[in-house]
């Protein structure tokens, strides 16, 4: 009988093992068992089946009853049993490590790594019982509401605009970047024009023209800083109204360079200041001989370039520069007549800060009759126009700086198309190498898609029919052209629409007599006009302003700026819709105008400015430089 009762407590203290397994695997649901009661029931001697079964069912009541706590008897009955099936002795080494190796060892080992994952699901929990608290304490709050975006207004700096340098003149068969430049005909002469806006308030932003040489060497200041700190002029409170206007202009006119600058103006308080300038080169002799102008570009990561011509007796050189502090790595994508153009020299090109980088593109696409070029900079920002001039054996047919485009959309606007009589045109077109000497739209499709375009040419009295009705199929990948030469001799502007994005420029040129010099321009797309416009006017150059508007009337204002910077009494300029406007300037605002402040009102309105050299056939026509006054902002959207 004692032998049973042995058993039965070798049985129970088995059970409980079993039981303490249970628990460590689930250490939420079980009560935890004393560790040294398990440790015996290891210990124990073995026992047969038939003893194990009947114990494990002994100890399903015994579980049952365990909330009631036993007697000190009880107790002390349950010790001596347990005693006399214990060693005496401690237990050896080899019982330790079989001790550890047992599955009660193991199970406690698992169980340690899960109760961090216990601990971060208890933690889970409790953000979602604080969140689901505060809907509570907060009531009307919606955790996907998006709130209305508000404009957060940017911090402004400097503003600047490249001033492309004098015409270049290949030094032998040079080709591909880096190339040798001859020195300057004695008959060329580069002018550089800026004019600067002040405030309403009458402060003139700091500004001056500094060389693109590697050292950004001054060369002309046209306003000091002022003295008054940007956070001054922040804080300032609104100027005094007296009646009387304040604002005025610094100008600069006429200013002769021997290289590539850039036009630097200092902010004015929390606003950008606004400025524009412009590049004139005229040449009276040489295989560069003709009229080229070019407006001061600011620095962008991206621009686009239509109308270069690299066949025999066509140069055209594209200009890199880098007005910032940063070097600028650049890409370009080619585009031909015959499609897109395959170069390994046209990535990868290092422009370093405050240089310039030249790039012949003959290198890259010989023998292309019409190429585009898209550039794209890592880095600095940089601005790009090509050089492009036409030496028809020994007689220069013209140069022109080819000024960026507006960027790839489908409905397109260009103004200050002038061309010459249908008749006169086709006696300089008909001599040996004249076939480019004519009025063309030159399209550019950079998709994979080609494009159906709509093309409609307005002049003072309204459309005039062009050749095939206007309408023009180009295909994806190539440049492809369209000729105006049907259009009667006048001044018109392009609206161009079209069933996918396209680029878009016009060539035009200028002439005296069959045999004579020609000249030749190009009038790029540009973007609608905005509130503010800056132009400069040289003496010496003819200069007409040409508007044009299609879905209504518009009003376009110009305030003549004198040479000491006064503002004058402002004259309106009607453009009815669907028309295209030309006056001459000077004419207009007087003679004493060195510069024009142009506004738009009413319907969209685009504009540009040709310029034509009186008794010769130089013509160039310059885009209106870009609004940048003001300051600029972005809306953010907040979630929560």
């Amino acid at each position: 009988m004692p032998e049973n009762k042995d058993n039965n407590v070798e049985a129970n203290s088995a059970g409980s093992e079993t039981q303490g397994e249970k628990l460590i695997e689930t250490p939420l649901s079980e009560p935890a068992v004393d560790p040294k009661a398990a440790a015996s029931a290891e210990k124990a001697a073995t026992v047969d089946a038939k003893a194990v079964a009947s114990a494990e069912k002994a100890a399903k009541p015994a579980k049952a009853v365990k909330a009631a706590k036993p007697s000190k008897a009880e107790k002390f009955e349950k010790a001596a049993k347990a005693a006399k099936v214990e060693k005496s002795e401690k237990p050896t080494k080899a019982e330790k490590a079989q001790k550890a190796a047992t599955p009660r060892g193991r199970a406690t080992r698992k169980a340690a790594r899960r109760w961090p994952a216990i601990v971060a699901g208890v933690a889970t929990a409790a953000v979602a019982v604080a969140v689901v608290g505060a809907g509570s304490l907060f009531p009307g709050v919606d955790a996907t509401a998006v709130t209305t975006p508000s404009p957060h207004v940017l911090p402004v700096g400097e503003s600047m605009a490249n001033c492309q340098g004098p015409t270049q003149l290949l030094a032998g068969s040079a080709a591909g970047a880096d190339p040798e430049f001859s020195p300057s005909s004695s008959g060329t002469k580069t002018s550089v024009n800026a004019v600067v806006l002040s405030s309403a308030a009458g402060d003139i932003p700091g500004s001056q023209i500094q060389g693109l040489d590697g050292k950004f060497s001054p060369l002309a200041v046209l306003a000091k800083p002022s003295a008054t700190s940007a956070s001054a002029q922040a804080s300032a409170s609104a100027p005094v109204l007296s009646g009387e206007p304040k604002a005025r202009a610094e100008v600069l006119i006429g200013k002769t360079v021997a290289g590539p600058s850039v036009l630097r103006l200092d902010p004015l308080g929390p606003e950008s200041s606004q400025g524009s300038g412009s590049v004139i080169v005229e040449a009276t002799d040489g295989d560069l001989a003709g009229l080229a102008a070019a407006t001061c570009q600011q620095p962008s990561n991206e621009v686009w370039l239509t109308g270069a011509s690299t066949m025999v007796g066509r140069t055209a050189i594209l200009a890199l520069a880098n007005s910032s502090l940063s070097p600028a790595t650049v890409s370009l994508e080619l585009f031909g007549s015959d499609g897109p153009v395959q170069s390994a020299g046209s990535k990868g090109l290092v422009v370093a800060p405050g240089t310039v980088r030249s790039v012949v593109l003959s290198g890259l696409a010989p023998d292309s009759d019409a190429l585009s070029v898209h550039v794209k900079s890592v880095g600095g920002p940089v601005s790009a126009v090509i050089q492009q001039s036409v030496l028809r054996g020994l007689t220069p047919g013209g140069i022109d700086y080819l000024a960026p485009v507006q960027a790839p959309a489908s409905s397109l606007a260009i103004a200050g198309v002038q061309v010459r009589s249908v008749a006169e045109s086709a006696k300089i077109t008909a001599q040996n190498d004249y076939a480019d000497a004519d009025t063309a739209l030159m399209v550019t499709v950079p998709g994979i898609k080609d494009a159906v375009l709509e093309v409609k040419a307005f002049g003072k009295d309204g459309q005039v029919a062009l050749p095939n009705g206007g309408v023009l199929s180009a295909a994806a990948g190539k440049v492809s052209t369209l000729s105006l030469a049907g259009l009667p001799e006048g001044s018109y502007s392009l609206a161009i629409t079209a069933d996918t994005a396209v680029t878009a420029a016009v060539r035009l040129s200028s002439f005296t007599k069959p045999g004579a010099a020609v000249d030749f321009a190009y009038a790029p797309s540009s973007p609608r006009l905005g509130e503010t416009h800056l132009m400069t006017l040289q003496n010496d150059v003819d200069t007409s302003l040409v508007f044009a508007a299609f879905e209504g009337s518009a009003t376009i204002n110009l305030v003549p700026v004198s040479a000491s910077g006064v503002l004058g009494q402002g004259k309106d300029v009607e453009v009815r819709a669907g028309t295209s406007v030309a006056v001459n300037a000077k004419k207009l605002l007087g003679s004493e105008s060195v510069a024009v402040i142009a506004s738009v009102s009413g319907a969209p309105a685009f504009g540009s400015q040709v310029l034509v050299k009186d008794g010769g056939a130089g013509i160039a026509v310059l885009p209106l430089a870009q609004s940048s006054a003001g300051t600029q902002a972005i809306n953010i959207s907040t979630r929560y």
